[in-house]
């Protein structure tokens, strides 16, 4: 049986409704998916910044020690060729040796706090994969509604002759007519399939 226009308009306004349903679910998902993915790059670079400026510091505070130790042994170095005292040279080296070391110490410190930078829970390229997987997962929503939208469509499309027609062509044969008019033959979806 046909639909009646009103019908169909109605039928038609409730698509719409799915569409922009749709419409607004998928700019829901990817503002909030997007939010968070913007979120989490910035807090990459936002880690990654502090622990790399901190680490130059560091490493020019180095820098910069060993360039007075530098002075420190060179003036060692002279007294020693002057006075030829073993032992105050052997001091000094000893508490040169010290101070290198500390250098180490604070070397490693610098390099265990770039390991967080280098060895992050996520780094960009997973912080783009987890957004286009959830991405994935959310569009797996929108085909879902999108299916539905197009059922909805499909149901409104009546692409079946009115069996009005029928039954009008079998009345008209019915009444002997069919001798004094030629009825054209008719193509059915039912007759093509």
């Amino acid at each position: 049986m046909a639909r009646t226009v009103k019908a169909t308009k109605v039928g038609l306004k409730e698509a719409e409704l799915l569409v922009d349903s749709l419409c607004e679910l998928v700019w829901i998902d990817l503002k909030s998916q997007y939010a968070g993915f913007e979120e989490m790059l910035q807090s990459r670079i936002r880690d990654a910044e502090e622990a790399i400026l901190d680490a130059a510091k560091g490493k020019l505070a180095i820098i910069a020690g060993i360039g007075v130790m530098r002075k420190d042994l060179e003036r060692a170095q002279r007294r020693f060729s002057r006075s030829n005292e073993v032992d105050e040279l052997r001091e000094f080296l000893a508490d040169l040796t010290g101070r290198i070391f500390r250098l180490r110490e604070a070397n490693d410190k610098v390099v265990e706090s770039l390991k967080s930078v280098l060895n992050p829970n996520l780094n960009a390229i997973e912080i783009v994969e987890k957004f286009a997987s959830d991405l994935q997962r959310s569009a797996g929503t929108w085909e879902r509604n999108g299916r539905a939208i197009d059922e909805s469509i499909h149901e409104l499309c009546d692409d079946h002759e009115p069996a009005e027609l029928r039954n009008f062509e079998h009345f008209i044969s019915k009444q002997g007519y069919d001798a004094l008019v030629e009825i054209p033959a008719h193509s059915s979806s039912d007759e093509d399939a």
